[in-house]
């Protein structure tokens, strides 16, 4: 074989294995979590807290790390979403959402209690964390925890995730990463099962037709779910599928247990 084609071929095969992945390399970016905190009271003990970590991504690629910032700071947005004052709804900028937030509760609290002096301890809490999951060479996978109490019997906490492509900004859908995801159901279910008997209920207790809220329509594929090292994890938030009083049900699916179903290498190389 001469010289040439043997190159010729190499840049070949080169140029074929680029070809099937299913991104681009893309731009390296950087991940670091602000802090955004504001705490107020009208008397004592009458007060409004709020703690919100959230995620900026650098990059040399300035267009890139704006949409990556964007669509992470979108879940955080959507999570601390109180319903009102109007200032603070999800569609306004990021940051000003979160800077009005405290004092719009504040306000609020005030409209609600302010010339109640009965009430002698109120606390409303909007709580809100980011975490890096999964920083793979072309995939980012983020987690984003709430808890908001606004009066009431109990506050509320909801988790979402998402694995973002890195080269576009764009979410992981669920069909991507399964070949067949019909094939997936019974792993979720049994996952779902096991991750609620873990909570110390009973083998007569933890079947879906005791579980589900809505039995006859049998359990969904969540709509938060990640990329992690160990597989793909998925959360049920409380009153998604279940009562509250049960809480999140949380598990991972190892790439073991997944075998042909999806593509280890894809997603962490």
């Amino acid at each position: 074989m001469s010289h040439t084609l043997f190159w010729f071929l190499c840049i070949l095969g080169m140029s074929f294995l680029a070809a099937c992945r299913s991104d681009p390399a893309p731009t390296p970016v950087k991940i670091r979590i602000e802090a955004h905190d504001y705490a107020r009271c009208l008397r004592d003990s009458l007060c409004v807290e709020v703690h919100i970590k959230y995620p900026v991504v650098s990059s040399t690629d300035a267009a890139l790390a704006q949409r990556l910032t964007d669509t992470l700071q979108s879940l955080v947005g959507a999570l601390i979403d109180v319903g009102e004052p109007t200032e603070t709804a999800p569609n306004q900028p990021f940051k000003r959402q979160i800077e009005n937030l405290g004092p719009g509760l504040l306000k609020s609290l005030e409209a609600d209690f302010g010339q109640d002096t009965s009430v002698q301890f109120m606390i409303y809490t909007v709580d809100a964390e980011t975490k890096v999951l999964l920083d793979a060479p072309r995939y980012l996978s983020a987690e984003v925890s709430s808890y908001v109490y606004l009066g009431g019997a109990h506050g509320n906490g909801n988790t979402a995730y998402v694995t973002l492509h890195k080269a576009t900004g764009r979410r992981v859908a669920l069909e991507e990463i399964f070949s067949e995801p019909k094939a997936l159901q019974p792993l979720v279910e049994r996952a779902f099962l096991e991750a609620n008997k873990a909570k110390g209920m009973s083998d007569e207790e933890t079947t879906l037709e005791n579980l589900l809220l809505s039995p006859e329509m049998g359990l969904p594929f969540p709509s938060n779910f990640c990329i992690v090292a160990e597989g793909i994890r998925m959360i049920y938030n409380p009153y998604e599928v279940t009562a509250y009083a049960l809480g999140p049900t949380e598990f991972t699916l190892s790439w073991e247990q997944l075998g042909q179903l999806a593509n280890r290498d894809k997603w962490l190389k």
